[in-house]
């Protein structure tokens, strides 16, 4: 099983029909997200989107919240995300992107307050470094739902070792993408050693899968669920128990968002 906390299709290039039959036909867990960045109006179409998604009870986030303000986040709040990221790579009203810092704003801690009092967990994906420390101190609960390491693959997008042992310490889960560009190399076998790296730094407990698949050109070697099994394969080898996986690939993001069902 796999549960993905970052899946880029419902704002894919794909056509509503092929969405649709993605959709009818995934049988993991997945966290579909809405990239907001280059939609005039993103309001209308995340919550149109959401009605599919809702019929086959499919969670959603909402990646860039640049075009919220006071009279709009409560909406927001209302169609009960998992998660929101504040910026995408550019600087917005909110705070600084991860190729465009700046400091987290006041519009930006008013967002965090509301998304805290809704209980919606907070993504440092794309949070410039200027405002990361400032995010975290301010949000309930915070996770980073696609990324790389920094110390595998030097990169703006990446999350150093603080950043990682900060949301691990506030409880928080790290999903580790499938971009060659954050990886240093464009195979599945890359993505297992960033895999190892972490697990090797900082334990199994916190990270989790996070593939962007529909954001990105997938890797050789993983270009769908099914392929997670080759990643398995390669992970027993370097010794792995069939429980540590599980936990990577299901258990941690499914137990994080436990909150949620209750």
């Amino acid at each position: 099983m796999i549960f993905d906390l970052h899946n880029d299709l419902p704002t894919s290039e794909q056509s509503a029909t092929e969405r649709a039959r993605v959709l009818a036909s995934t049988t993991e867990t997945v966290i579909y997200a809405f990239w907001t960045t280059e939609l005039s109006k993103p309001l209308a179409l995340i919550a149109n989107g959401v009605c599919a998604l809702k019929k086959q009870k499919n969670p959603f986030a909402i990646e860039d919240l640049w075009f919220v303000d006071e009279d709009n986040i409560d909406y927001v709040c209302a169609l009960n995300p998992f998660y929101c990221g504040l910026t995408h790579n550019k600087r917005n009203s909110l705070a600084g992107g991860a190729l465009e810092d700046g400091e987290l704003t006041a519009l930006g801690k008013f967002t965090l307050h509301k998304l805290n009092e809704a209980g919606i967990a907070v993504d440092a994906a794309h949070i410039g470094r200027e405002s990361f420390n400032a995010v975290a101190d301010l949000a309930e609960r915070l996770i980073d739902s696609h990324t790389g390491l920094d110390s595998v693959c030097a990169h703006p997008r990446n999350l150093t070792d603080k950043q990682v042992q900060t949301i691990l310490a506030r409880g928080g889960i790290v999903g580790l993408t499938a971009v060659a560009d954050f990886l240093g190399g464009n195979t599945a076998n890359d993505y297992v050693k960033t895999i190892d790296s972490f697990v090797q730094k900082f334990g199994i407990d916190g990270v989790c899968i996070g593939t962007d698949f529909y954001g990105t050109e997938p890797l050789k070697g993983l270009k769908n669920y099914d392929e997670f099994e080759n990643i398995a394969e390669s992970l027993f080898a370097l010794g792995y128990t069939e429980n540590d996986v599980s936990k990577l690939f299901y258990t941690n993001a499914y137990n994080y968002f436990k909150y949620r069902r209750q």
